[in-house]
This record gives C-alpha cells, sequence and structure tokens, in this order.
C-alpha cells in the first residue's frame, strides 16, 4: 500500500494503530493526620541533635564530679568548689565540669524551639521557622502575666505549655504564614518587603497574642493536670506509664507505633513530668534478648532453635542493641512473629518495671551505652535490661522448642 506524503511526514501509516494516551492518576491526597504526623517527625527529627550534642556535653558534668573525682551524688559543683578539698588540677576539672553542665543546659533549651521552627518551616516554609522558633520558646519560657495580689500588680511565670504548647503554634504559625504569603499580594519591588518584614512581623505578632492569650494557659493547665493525676496515682500511675510506654515502644521495633510512643515520651521528659526511663529500656531489650537466646539456646534445651543464619545475626543485634538501635531483631519477628513479638514484649515490659522499681532514672532520650553515665542508679539499669532480656530469651527458647517437638517448626541449625 502506497505511503501518503502527509503519512510519510508525520512518520504515522494509515493502518497503524494509534495508542491513545492516557493521564496517570493524580496520587493520593493523605489525611490530616497523616500530613501532621509528617510534618511533626520533621521536627522531631531536627530537634535530636540538640538533644544529643546536650547529653553528650553534659555527660561531662557528671563524670568529672561524680565519677572521676568521687563526689557524692547529692552534692552539687558549686558546693563541691566551695568546699576546699579540691585544689589545682581537680578544680580546674570542676570548672569545665560547671561549664559543660551550663552549656549543655542551654542546649537542651534549644530543642523544643527548634522542634517548632521546623515543624512550622515544614508547613508554611522559611518565613514560618523564625514565627515557630518564637512560639517553640516561649513555651518553654513563657511571658509573664501581670495578677493584683494584696492590692499590688505583680508579675507571675505561669505553667509552661512546653512540649503541648510548641506542636499547637508550630501547625499554627505554620499555617499563618502559608496563608499569608499566598494571601498577600505585592508588586516585584516591594516583595523583599512583604519577605523580610511584613509577614515576618504579622507572624511575631500573631504568636506572641496567641502563645499568651490562648496556647500557654491551656497547655500549662494540661501539664498541670498531668502532674496532678500522676502525683495522685503515685507509683501506680508511675508503672502503669512504664507498662504502656515499653509494649508500645517493642512491638514494632521502630515502627509507627514504636515512634508515637517515642512522641508522647519525648513530650513528658523534655516537659520534665516523666523520665523517659522505660522507653530507653525498651528499646535494647529485644534485641539483647534476642541475641542471647542464640548463645544459651543449645545449654537450656540441648538444641539449636534457629536456623544457623541466625546465629551470627543474633550477635549483630545485640552490638546494635547497645549503639541504641532496636532493628537488629527484625530479621528474628519476620521469622516468627507468633512468638517472637509477644515474648520480646513481655521481655520489655519486665525489664522496664524492673529497672523503674529498683530506681533507675533516665531523662536523657537515648538508649546507647555513651548515654550510660547520664542514668541516675545504673546497676538498678543495667539488672532491668538483664531480666528482660534473659525473659525474652528464655521464652523465645521453650517457645521455639516445644514448636520443634510438635513438628510444626523444624530448622536448619547443623546439630
Amino acid at each position: 500500500m502506497a505511503v501518503t506524503k502527509r503519512a510519510a511526514i508525520s512518520g504515522n501509516t494509515p493502518n497503524k494503530t494509534v495508542k491513545k494516551e492516557t493521564t496517570p492518576n493524580p496520587p493520593a491526597k493523605k489525611g490530616i493526620w497523616a500530613t501532621l504526623s509528617k510534618h511533626v517527625m520533621t521536627g522531631i527529627s531536627n530537634m535530636i541533635p540538640f538533644l544529643i550534642m546536650g547529653g553528650l556535653i553534659l555527660a561531662f558534668s557528671q563524670i568529672i564530679p561524680y565519677v572521676i573525682l568521687g563526689i557524692s551524688p547529692d552534692v552539687g559543683i558549686i558546693d563541691a568548689m566551695n568546699s576546699g578539698k579540691f585544689t589545682g588540677f581537680n578544680q580546674e576539672l570542676l570548672r569545665f565540669a560547671y561549664l559543660t553542665q551550663e552549656f549543655g543546659g542551654t542546649l537542651f533549651g534549644f530543642a523544643i524551639p527548634m522542634f517548632a521552627a521546623f515543624m512550622a518551616n515544614s508547613i508554611g516554609g522559611k518565613l514560618a521557622f523564625p514565627a515557630g522558633f518564637i512560639g517553640g520558646l516561649m513555651a518553654t519560657s513563657p511571658t509573664s502575666v501581670i495578677n493584683l495580689v494584696g492590692g499590688e500588680y505583680v508579675p507571675e511565670s505561669p505553667v509552661a505549655s512546653t512540649f503541648i504548647g510548641a506542636i499547637i503554634v508550630a501547625i499554627a504559625a505554620g499555617y499563618l504564614v502559608k496563608w499569608l504569603n499566598k494571601t498577600i499580594k505585592v508588586s516585584h519591588n516591594m516583595l523583599a518587603f512583604k519577605t523580610t518584614f511584613l509577614i515576618p512581623m504579622l507572624a511575631a505578632l500573631s504568636v506572641m497574642l496567641g502563645m499568651h492569650y490562648i496556647v500557654t494557659p491551656f497547655g500549662g493547665l494540661i501539664n498541670d493536670l498531668i502532674k496532678q493525676g500522676l502525683e495522685a496515682a503515685g507509683s501506680v500511675g508511675s508503672i502503669g506509664y512504664t507498662i504502656a510506654l515499653s509494649a508500645a515502644t517493642a512491638i514494632d521495633l521502630g515502627g509507627p507505633i514504636n515512634k508515637a510512643a517515642g512522641f508522647v515520651a519525648l513530650g513528658f521528659t523534655t516537659d520534665g513530668v516523666l523520665p523517659i526511663t522505660a522507653r530507653v529500656v525498651a528499646i535494647v531489650v529485644p534485641s539483647i534478648g534476642l541475641g542471647l537466646a542464640t548463645i544459651i539456646d543449645k545449654y537450656v534445651v540441648k538444641r539449636h532453635v534457629f536456623d544457623k543464619q541466625f546465629y551470627p545475626q543474633g550477635k549483630t543485634a545485640m552490638f546494635l542493641a547497645f549503639m541504641g538501635i532496636s532493628e537488629g531483631a527484625i530479621p528474628f519477628a519476620l521469622e516468627n512473629p507468633k512468638i517472637i513479638i509477644p515474648s520480646y514484649m513481655i521481655g520489655a515490659i519486665t525489664g522496664s518495671c524492673t529497672a523503674v522499681l529498683l530506681g533507675a532514672v533516665q531523662w536523657f532520650p537515648e538508649s546507647a551505652i555513651w548515654a550510660w553515665p547520664l542514668i541516675e542508679n545504673i546497676p538498678s539499669y543495667v539488672i532491668g535490661i538483664g531480666v528482660g532480656a534473659l525473659v525474652t530469651a528464655i521464652l523465645v527458647i521453650f517457645a521455639r522448642n516445644a514448636m520443634i517437638k510438635k513438628g510444626t517448626l523444624v530448622v536448619d541449625s547443623n546439630d
């Protein structure tokens, strides 16, 4: 068949089937909670370096006086210097310890403002960053309110809204700046005025009024109620919180439930309401327990209960646990979730409760071994991890051994 001129120019023959172009399906829109969770995690991920830097520097302020110099834990650095017992090089060590205490504490103080700044930035862009930072700063150090006391006006500091207030103000500041940037139209010549003065000033004033009249009173009330509730519940409330937090931390080894639990625990810890002891113990217990199971199974039930490839993985999981990483336990959980997950959850709960009941206290949100000097009552902390790991190992070994005896589990261990 002859090819027409038009067909030759276009490159198509008359009988060539032309495929109909299809437009790709637009990506599904995320829900409100999923979107906010992304912004929250952005704030948390950018806040963590300040916590780590502050924690590492604070570690010097604890190790120097209370480990190297052997000062009693109930004696402050300044009191130790004024005691006259330390001179020369030792006194210089105490000076350095006090410097690291102050500087590390300052870095910790920047954690919540930076969280709010980066969360607001994630929502509204870089113009929202300053407003978020200001709001986060006011969440930790709220402006005083003037009250009439005894016939005189006196300034009083309200209860800080802290983490709760930082979340609220970050969302408000982010979306406010986003709306202002979209709504305010100016000529090209006035663009610098809009971005460097007008929007930042409007955002700062809005944050000031919103924090003073709404967020600080609301967040402070919530924090006050939480503290009163925990004080009223006493040790029962503390243990209940420990059980819930350790179970949620351990269940999915760094997954969404773990991150949600970490978000709640981080809020309580940075607010000074509750320590984060249960979480840091529960992070490491599953991996250490499963690694321990690969070491002692032969001695406990006279056989290996894992496939041979899991034995080097067990050692790796233990090493990662001491680095504060729980994901080393994931291969074990994927291989037999019905046995592994309940076992290490029970172990995490047992270990956390043991550590808390014995008096271990950790305020710094890091489970790696280099953060152990910041723990109050380290022996109790170590015992808690040991108990939790042992419970996990024993449960896993006996459960898998029972399955092997029943014939429902076959392992290639070269026994």
